[in-house]
């Protein structure tokens, strides 16, 4: 659970895409992205498994400031928080109605994850080697990512990155876990280069 609720985090930074839409070739991602400062928007993500009568819906937002700070906050149904400033990485969640610090084991891994969004920041998506890329264009742009090696057996089978063509702006985020789990994550209200205090990174109430 906790090595897919970081691979949501990091998938969640996809929403950079919005400028790039019309991109024929990863390296034009590259240079397009190269252009984005900052980024914020909301999000809803559905966990959908066969088991479940009806998804699990959490809902939230995030923020980025080039070039490695940014801020994925859960709101709803359970509050919490992951900040990354200046490569140091930390977890808060809600106990005893306030915020407090996850030490757990798990935070070294998030940081791990972390070291490769800075790659997906830039638009380098096909440099990821745990991944095979490919783009597609049709009524969306679809980015799809396979992971390749045993390091993400029975986690996930695929990624796919939808983003529409009107508005130039992320769709949708839909991780293939197997053949009956799927979470998607579905954006809005993103806003590219506009200002973002400091303290956003800072602050967790």
């Amino acid at each position: 659970m906790q090595k897919r609720l970081l691979i949501f985090l990091s998938l969640g930074l996809f929403v950079l895409l919005p400028h790039v839409a019309f991109a024929d070739s990863f390296e034009q991602l590259r240079q397009n992205s190269a252009g984005i400062k900052t980024v914020q928007a909301r999000f809803v993500q559905k966990k959908q498994m066969k088991i479940l009568a009806k998804p699990l819906i959490a809902e939230g937002r995030f923020f980025y400031t080039a070039p490695d700070s940014f801020r994925w906050e859960y709101l709803k149904p359970l509050r919490s928080i992951v900040i990354s400033s200046k490569g140091d990485a930390k977890r808060y969640i809600m106990s005893g109605g306030k915020m407090v610090e996850d030490k757990s084991g798990g935070v070294q891994a998030m940081r791990i994850v972390l070291s490769e969004v800075v790659n997906w920041m830039s638009g380098r998506f096909d440099r990821n080697p745990s991944f095979e890329a490919s783009l597609k264009e049709g009524t969306n742009t679809l980015i799809t990512l396979i992971p390749v090696g045993q390091n993400m057996a029975g986690m996930i089978e695929k990624i796919e990155i939808s983003v529409t063509k009107k508005t130039m702006a992320i769709k949708s985020v839909k991780i293939i876990e197997g053949e009956n789990a799927a979470t998607i994550i579905d954006f809005s209200d993103v806003e590219i280069n506009k200002a973002i205090n400091n303290s956003v990174f800072q602050d967790v109430e």
